[in-house]
């Protein structure tokens, strides 16, 4: 026998949760015990002929093979379950509330809006059918648990479900009534006395609501009270603590810039998700729940974001006497809409530029900016919060606040700033605001770390250790960042520092002792080189600007986002934290998480390719390595460069250096394919080459040699030579190459490779292995292994390879000399004519060796008949 359960005061998603499972185990029972949310009492006194509910103290709980618990992973919640009870019973689990523990093969939780949603999308796989009321009830669940899918806890899961149950038959009408109905009057009471009692308190810069009631009876739908509370309080974070009967139930909810409220209820034993939780306490007064509530927000509650945690620095400013067109040009180039105007680290104004259109336009770009400038600025400090600055904006109806320290200019916020606060943008503007997301994974990348080489660790745990000293925010990013969330082999470490990374480089290498540093002031950065010609990078966080396409950047000291946000794709612009208090936190402000998860390759904003055209090839790169597709609007926007021509603007030393790149990787062959159709290499050789890069070996573990030899084998020397003009090669790649064709041009002047099936047959018949030796002999083995790989060539140098393999040559140098033979030109012609005799299969024996060189020299190499030859039939 099987047995379905949900936890006690069932509400109307727990209920649709074990109608769902009957379904998927038919045979099952729905034993529920207790008190339900009034309204669900309603809807099974009207459908209680369609929901056959049983009474724990009618099941025989001895026959019971199977436990389906569902809306809640604790048994010990469950309706009419005593503790331990029924341990050893199998146990399967249905639900989506927050769960730290490893999961089972029995166990479905998934943080979604609704528990109805997960057995739903498993009634699909097994393409059960519902009857209307069944998709009715189904959907009354899914928008109970989600505020009519207007939770944050929603997830686009919960929406298909709910669309697959409207084709079911799902009536709307129903479910917005049991939503609607008003309440019982014993709901009003303890609404008016949650009103009543009710006030907000801070807890390090975060507004509670907090308010108790009291009941003698048991009053359903407290979750249901909670949010008409939270209505007409307008709170951020609510928790209301209610004593009914025996009980005291603590009740949390919060929106996007609130507590975590499950954090909250665990401490008394509860469960839930961040924005919605809840706890009951047995035997315990509201005061003393109180308390203990309050010590918790006291000591769980973060500090509130202040204008210093999201504002920009350092501030790119202006003085009074700067030339407007001057100003007009820094507005372009950082894409400012106004800048603050200084005077000896002083605000003295700030200027639009909708102001600097206005004076130009006038043909006034010669004028000073202190004649056109805003005076009286609108300021905040640096400590105030950020409900200060939006109020403050809203207000005064202004996008940009200088924010000041000590009255000296400190650091700038924008309206877009406080938008991503308050609407949670994919792109935050400070790791503060990240934070949540990368506590969820700190976890497994600390795993991740543990899985990393011992030399590696040893690294990352000095940094850590340097970095609290000097009190530097350090963070490896990039490479190393995407790598290890993708799982694959990484050695590449760098080190961003919100600081000097100077001064950390420095004592970084005191640490370590056996490094030495390397500086480069041009781009503030620095390098520490290992005995063992190991090397780590260390940057200082910093902003680029190219003054023109293709060009070497320029560098200005900035913040992390900053420095982010100047590398080439969202999956290389994440970080990973270093100090100790937030040791492998994931700080990612531009979506690369979400890209890697999705497999594609995105830019970051519109003009990176134009800004450096070396990223078109590395998009490719990354995008064949790791099997990704470039985003609809990066594939736009690469198409849109090479349109305007940016490649041509490129050095050839830069195309060289990635097309290398390419060169080294594995799916080399994917690459070139990707570079041949986005039309990358006709624009940059400003033709169309027959490049091949079709052949299996180019996406094989092969040397870089072998591959470029293999994209080059359908090319020609006049060919070749416009690569050659167009690439920086190295003197080893054009070497090999031209060795490559000169044995190509032999082969085709025999007409072995020609096409068609009389030069295929011709081949066959009339060329001899002589004739092929005069080209192959002692040619490197890479180009051999090359040669016999083009279909082209394989049959006759096959036939090649196997006849020198036959050879038995003894004879050499030292015989001949001691059979009498002086020293010069005639020891090479005869071991030619021994070499040939074996290749042509007229010596198998050594004793027919020995004749053969003696004839030769009672005779004469030159009484040899001429035109002898074996053919390769």
């Amino acid at each position: 026998m099987i047995v379905i359960l949900t936890h006690r005061q069932m509400d109307f998603d727990a209920l649709a949760s074990m109608v769902a499972a009957q379904k998927i185990f038919p045979d099952s029972l729905m034993v529920v015990d207790g008190k339900s949310n009034p309204y669900v009492q309603d809807f099974i006194a009207l459908a209680k002929d369609r929901l056959p509910f049983s009474r724990p103290k009618d099941v025989d709980w001895a026959k019971v093979e199977k436990i389906v618990l569902v809306d809640t992973h604790n048994l010990q919640r469950a309706a009419g379950i005593k503790e331990g009870v029924f341990d050893q019973i199998p146990l399967v689990i249905y639900d989506h509330h927050p769960y730290y523990g490893s999961l089972t093969e029995e166990m479905h939780i998934e943080s979604i809006g609704s528990c109805t949603t997960l057995l739903i999308e498993e009634l699909r796989k097994m393409a059960v059918q519902l009857s209307p009321f069944e998709a009715t009830l189904l959907a009354l669940g899914i928008y109970d648990d989600t505020g009519s899918l207007l939770f944050e806890s929603t997830t686009v899961r919960d929406v298909k479900a709910v669309a697959y149950l409207l084709e079911q038959g799902a009536n709307l009408g129903v479910v917005a009534e049991y939503l609607r109905k008003p309440l019982i009057e014993e709901q009003k009471e303890l609404l008016q006395q949650l009103l009543d009692n009710g006030k907000t308190e801070d807890f390090r810069g975060q507004p509670v609501y907090i308010s108790w009631a009291e009941s003698e009876d048991y009053v359903g739908g407290l979750a249901l009270l909670a949010h008409r509370v939270g209505e007409m309080e307008g709170a951020e974070t609510l928790f209301l603590v209610v004593q009914m009967e025996n009980r005291v139930y603590l009740v949390g909810r919060s929106r996007g810039r609130g507590i975590e409220v499950n954090r909250i209820t665990q401490a008394f034993g509860g469960a839930g998700h961040t924005r919605a939780a809840s706890a009951t306490v047995k035997h315990a007064s509201v005061a003393e729940i109180l308390k203990q509530l309050r010590g918790e927000l006291a000591q769980q509650a973060h500090r509130v974001n202040r204008v210093r945690d999201i504002m920009s620095y350092p501030v790119k400013t202006v003085s009074p006497e700067m030339k407007l067109s001057e100003v007009e040009q820094i507005l372009l180039k950082y894409g400012h809409t106004g800048v603050p105007v200084a005077q000896e680290e002083k605000l003295v104004g700030i200027i639009s530029r909708r102001d600097v259109d206005k004076a130009i336009k006038h043909g006034l770009a010669h004028a000073p900016v202190k004649g056109f400038m805003t005076k009286d600025v609108v300021v905040v400090d640096a400590d105030a919060s950020w409900e200060d600055v939006q109020r403050t904006m809203v207000q005064h109806d202004i996008g940009r606040v200088p924010v000041l320290e000590e009255g000296k200019l400190a650091g700038i916020v924008s309206r877009s700033d406080i938008l991503r606060i308050i609407h949670g943008s994919a792109v935050p503007t400070e790791m503060s605001l990240t934070r949540h997301r990368s506590l969820a994974m700190r976890e497994d990348i600390l795993r991740l770390f543990e899985e990393l080489p011992e030399q590696i660790r040893s690294l990352l745990a000095a940094a850590q250790q340097v970095a609290d000293q000097l009190e530097y925010s350090v963070f490896v990013v990039g490479g190393f960042v995407r790598d290890i969330l993708l799982k694959v082999p990484t050695q590449d470490l760098d080190f961003v520092i919100e600081g000097d990374g100077h001064a950390f480089a420095r004592a970084l290498a005191d640490q370590l002792q056996d490094a030495q540093v390397v500086f480069h002031d041009q781009f503030g950065t620095a390098r520490l080189d290992f005995a063992d010609g190991s090397h780590l990078d260390v940057a200082s966080s910093r902003r680029e600007d190219y003054s023109s396409p293709g060009a070497l950047p320029q560098v200005e000291e900035s913040r992390l986002r900053d420095d982010m946000f100047r590398r080439d794709f969202t999956i290389n612009a994440m970080a990973i934290a270093i100090n100790s208090v937030r040791y492998g936190e994931l700080v990612d402000y531009y979506g690369g998480l979400r890209d890697l998860k999705q497999g594609e390759i995105r830019f970051l904003h519109n003009l990176s390719f134009i800004e450096d055209p070396t990223r078109i090839l590395r998009a490719l790169r990354f995008a064949g390595r790791y099997g990704f597709r470039l985003a609809k609007e990066t594939r736009e926007g690469l198409y849109t460069a090479l349109d305007a021509g940016v490649l041509q603007k490129l050095s050839s030393e830069r195309f060289t250096e990635e097309f290398m790149h390419m060169l080294s990787e594995l799916k080399f062959g994917v690459m070139g394919e990707s570079l041949l159709l986005m039309g990358v290499l006709r624009k940059w050789f400003s033709a169309e080459l027959p490049w091949d890069f079709t052949h299996p070996g180019l996406n094989q573990a092969i040397s870089p040699e072998r591959k470029w030899l293999i994209c080059l084998r359908r090319m020609d020397r006049s060919q070749f030579a416009s690569i050659e003009e167009k690439l920086r090669l190295a003197r080893e790649l054009k070497g090999i190459a031209y060795k490559f064709f000169d044995i190509m041009d032999g082969l085709l002047s025999l007409g072995i490779g020609e096409e068609g099936s009389e030069a295929s047959s011709y081949a066959r018949e009339k060329i001899s292995l002589v004739s092929l030796d005069q080209y192959l002999e002692g040619i490197p083995a890479i180009l051999m292994e090359v040669l016999l790989w083009d279909e082209r060539f394989r049959d006759a140098l096959t036939a090649y390879t196997d006849a020198v393999r036959a050879i038995r040559q003894t004879v050499d140098g030292m015989t001949l000399r001691q059979w009498g033979v002086k020293e010069g030109p005639e020891i090479g012609r005869i071991l030619k004519a021994v070499r040939l005799a074996w290749l042509e299969s007229k010596l198998q024996t050594e004793e027919e060796e020995k004749e053969f060189v003696l004839g030769l020299l009672t005779t004469g190499l030159s009484n040899r008949p001429k035109g002898e030859t074996t053919c390769l039939t």
